[in-house]
């Protein structure tokens, strides 16, 4: 994530109100002051060229977070007149610029040393796969609409699935060869939606806060919430009484204005992420009535993160779930 659990909460104990705006934009509050940033976020401590190189990027404000700084990355931050947090193992420091107003959270420690920086997340392998397991025999078109790609991007990417025996071409269109080993594939190398995530407590149902959720964001784009985790499982396959709410959107919004609390990771009964994959969109209508579903990959791996000692029980009805679908569409083509 951007921003991690860690800073969210320091940035709540400090009276700061964050709502994501897109994938990598916040909007900060404090007081009577807020300002729109632009995050950049890295595993690994910043130099002074790096800032530089960011600051002929990005032409308004950003937030930088980091896990260390030295003085001279921080002094380089503060002429740009950005704001700047370190997310450290102990505490998260920096000083935040909002309009004119800075907030300002206790003082950092030194940096330490730098290791490899990831590349770049393969969005468009993970949704063909996606796409793939819903719908089998798709033509290369087909996906390339599915999937949002160009056909040679698509093509490249069905390549290297073929070598890895994890799809086959037939004379219908494209399937997976196998569908366990597929989920299995994509389970264990989705490094998870990324984006902005916030945290919330309320003492109404799950369910309830899920759907006061979606009401709340569907007044401003009806297409721009999906519903995974807990409560997309019970719909899909129930077992369980929900446990957590987690639900994607396109913008954010503060919660707080419903009624909802901020909290922390462990004790939020809600969790709101504006998230960088596209392809937790389900490609076509999948809803009940109030609650439109993510991408059924997507509440698989939600679900098995999930609080609760029978997580793994409901995962595996959801997998069952996905596996007769697959078995049905693929049979009915």
């Amino acid at each position: 994530m951007l921003i991690s659990t860690s800073v969210w909460q320091a940035l709540t104990e400090a009276g700061v109100a964050l709502v994501p705006r897109s994938a990598d934009r916040v909007e900060l509050s404090y007081a009577d002051v807020r300002a729109t940033l632009t995050v950049i976020a890295s595993p690994t401590p910043l130099t002074r060229r790096d800032i530089a190189m960011s600051i002929d990027r990005h032409a308004g404000p950003c937030l930088i977070i980091v896990p260390s700084a030295t003085a001279a990355v921080r002094e380089a931050v503060d002429a740009a007149g950005w704001s700047w947090l370190i997310d450290g193992e102990q505490q998260v420091t920096g000083v935040l610029r909002l309009d004119g107003e800075q907030v300002a959270l206790r003082p950092p420690t030194e940096a330490v040393k730098r290791s490899a920086k990831r590349g770049r997340v393969p969005w468009g392998t993970f949704t063909l796969v996606r796409r793939l397991i819903q719908q089998p025999y798709a033509t290369q078109q087909e996906l390339a609409v599915l999937v949002g790609v160009s056909q040679p991007r698509i093509s490249q990417a069905l390549a290297a699935l073929a070598d890895d025996d994890l799809v086959r071409r037939t004379s219908s269109g494209w399937v997976v060869r196998n569908l366990d080993e597929a989920i299995l594939w994509w389970l264990s190398t989705y490094p998870g939606p990324g984006g902005i995530s916030t945290y919330w407590y309320s003492l109404a149902s799950v369910v309830e806060q899920a759907r006061a959720v979606v009401e709340l964001v569907a007044g401003k784009d009806a297409a721009g919430v999906v519903v995974s985790g807990d409560v997309a499982a019970d719909v899909i396959a129930p077992w369980r009484a929900p446990t957590r709410a987690i639900l994607y959107a396109r913008e954010g919004v503060n919660l707080a204005d419903a009624g909802f609390l901020p909290a922390g990771d462990e004790e939020a009964t809600l969790e709101l992420t504006v998230p960088r994959d596209p392809g937790l969109w389900p490609a076509s209508g999948q809803a009940v009535p109030g609650l439109p579903l993510a991408d059924p990959l997507q509440v698989l791996w939600d679900i098995r993160r999930s609080p609760g000692p029978d997580n793994e029980e409901a995962a595996q009805r959801v997998w069952n779930t996905l596996r007769q679908r697959h078995h049905d569409r693929r049979y009915a083509a």
